[in-house]
């Protein structure tokens, strides 16, 4: 199945912050002191400075940004229903480049989705490895969306999938892992529990989506 392959997307930490040093005022005299003297100043040489360049600022590298949450998914039917699988499989991606899983997590229901438990665990491990990974894009087509399961209150969305190639490698360059292009249908089995969109199952009519 290619959702697993296409979840995974570019893998890598980011964000590198620079820290900015604090600003120094001039030093005050302490309380009660004096600078009285008896004698006249005598003049000095006035100093001559070299003047300083100021350092070059530092290129900054901004990490992976998370897919905003559809407006559509505070509908609680149909329409929030196909909003939520779609940016269910836009946090597949976004957690495989980033390394965080905290929102893909929070939409899954472990329990019944072990699909998504591997796409999770898949997207950690190429984080904890260092792994890079280009290519791998999703696309979802020909959506629809069943009317509403009356025993879980879900609904089934259907859809056409096509993923391009990825390549995972190594910090170095070297692939570790190759995968072709595939397409083919998938249904995700979304819920809403009163609060917001849940993910109950993933599935592919090629059946590699485990």
């Amino acid at each position: 199945m290619r959702v697993r392959r296409r979840t995974l997307a570019l893998a890598l930490p980011v964000a590198l912050i620079l820290g900015l040093g604090g600003c120094s005022s001039d030093d005050e005299p302490e309380p009660g002191t004096t600078a009285a003297t008896s004698a006249a100043p005598t003049a000095s040489e006035p100093e001559t400075t070299e003047p300083t360049e100021s350092p070059e600022p530092e290129p900054t590298e901004t990490g992976p940004t998370p897919p905003p949450r559809p407006a559509a998914m505070d509908d609680t039917g149909k329409k929030g229903a196909q909003a939520a699988a779609e940016y269910f499989i836009a946090l597949t991606e976004y957690s495989a480049i980033s390394g965080d899983s905290r929102s893909l997590r929070a939409m899954t229901y472990s329990s019944t989705c072990t699909t998504c438990e591997a796409l999770i665990a898949e997207a950690e491990g190429i984080k904890s490895n260092g792994y890079i990974v280009s290519g791998g894009k999703n696309d979802l087509t020909n959506i629809t969306v069943s009317n509403r399961d009356q025993p879980t209150g879900g609904y089934a969305v259907l859809a056409s999938f096509d993923s391009e190639e990825m390549t995972i490698s190594e910090a170095g360059g070297k692939a570790v892992q190759v995968y072709d292009g595939d397409s083919g249908n998938v249904q995700i089995d979304v819920v809403h529990d009163g609060d917001d969109w849940r993910v109950m199952a993933l599935v592919t009519d090629q059946g590699r989506a485990k």
